[in-house]
């Protein structure tokens, strides 16, 4: 997918998307009967030992593959992804982490991150709301990337109210646009076949689809990029939901 196409532009999906693999919409998921997990989150149960990393010859030349590498299970948009299996409720639930391939789904398909509903045609005005955490507050600008998927109302009034009590701060954006844009991993060094070191503290490197470092890279999450975007408060989202 080249980086300037939209993955939502308004009046809902591209008319050639997929929909024959969206996910059935689901309630709200609970442990211990009173801990609401949201649709990202990972499950100890999903927890899955890693393939070996080998290189292989593809379209654009050389890059990372697994030995049995599976079709679009294991390859989207010429990006290898991590493999995790999908057993949501297996075990316990691991709060603040996220499953990376509900993540990408959730991207792909304009899901909620909370409950995994379809936030496409939510708003009259065909927007989409994100949600995200944090440290200064600052609004989210033109252009700004984020590997979080969006909100429907509901869902970001809860964490929005929850945040406070978990030290945590959100900022809330309108989004007219979402271009898909690369994808957060770990780049493989192309002579050694070991990861490259980061140094900037981040756990992943953000790659573009058209970063010649994509075929080296294992993604773990989906970049999205935000146009058209408004900032909203949450009070008077919160004030606008309980209405």
């Amino acid at each position: 997918m080249h980086r300037s196409e939209f993955l939502y532009p308004p009046g809902g999906p591209l008319p050639d998307r997929p929909t024959a693999g969206l996910p059935r919409p689901r309630p709200h998921q609970h442990f211990a009967g009173s801990i609401r997990v949201p649709y990202i989150a990972p499950w100890t149960g999903e927890n899955a030992r890693q393939p070996t990393i080998t290189t292989r010859l593809g379209r654009v030349g050389y890059g990372i593959s697994y030995a049995d590498e599976y079709g679009i299970a294991d390859r989207m948009r010429g990006a290898l992804w991590v493999r995790m299996p999908v057993k949501p409720g297996a075990g316990g639930p691991l709060l603040g982490r996220i499953h990376a391939l509900r993540q990408r789904q959730a991207m792909y398909h304009m899901l909620c991150q909370g409950c995994g509903q379809s936030t496409v045609g939510g708003r009259s005005d065909q927007r989409h709301l994100f949600l995200m955490a944090s440290t200064t507050g600052q609004p989210i600008a033109e252009g700004d990337k984020t590997i979080t998927p969006p909100s429907c109302a509901g869902c970001a009034v809860e964490a929005a109210l929850e945040g406070p009590s978990l030290g945590r701060r959100y900022v809330a954006v309108l989004v007219e646009h979402v271009l898909a844009w690369g994808v957060a991993g770990i780049v493989y060094a192309p002579d050694t076949l070991v990861p490259v070191p980061r140094n900037n503290g981040n756990e992943f490197a953000l790659v573009a689809y058209d970063d010649p470092r994509l075929p080296w890279t294992l993604a773990y999450r989906e970049v999205v990029s935000l146009h058209g975007c408004t900032a909203i408060d949450l009070k008077d989202l919160t004030a606008q939901t309980a209405a």
